[in-house]
């Protein structure tokens, strides 16, 4: 699991800024969890994680009915 963690470090450092300030959930589930990352954390062109990030932050953004 530490390893899991620790892999979040590859993200681009934009990515990583953007995650850590995604809103606070208050209710339900978070709608982008470490699962979510971990495919774009093993693109290891920071590029092709921007493309990642921006398709999975567009697809799991919260609407305002919930």
């Amino acid at each position: 699991r530490v390893t899991q963690i620790m892999n979040l470090l590859s993200l681009a450092p934009d990515i990583q800024e953007a995650v850590l300030h995604l809103p606070p959930v208050t209710t339900g589930k978070d709608p982008i969890t470490e699962r979510h990352l971990r495919p774009i954390a093993a693109e290891l062109d920071w590029g092709r994680q921007r493309l990642l990030w921006q398709k999975l932050a567009s697809n799991r953004r919260p609407s305002k009915d919930r």
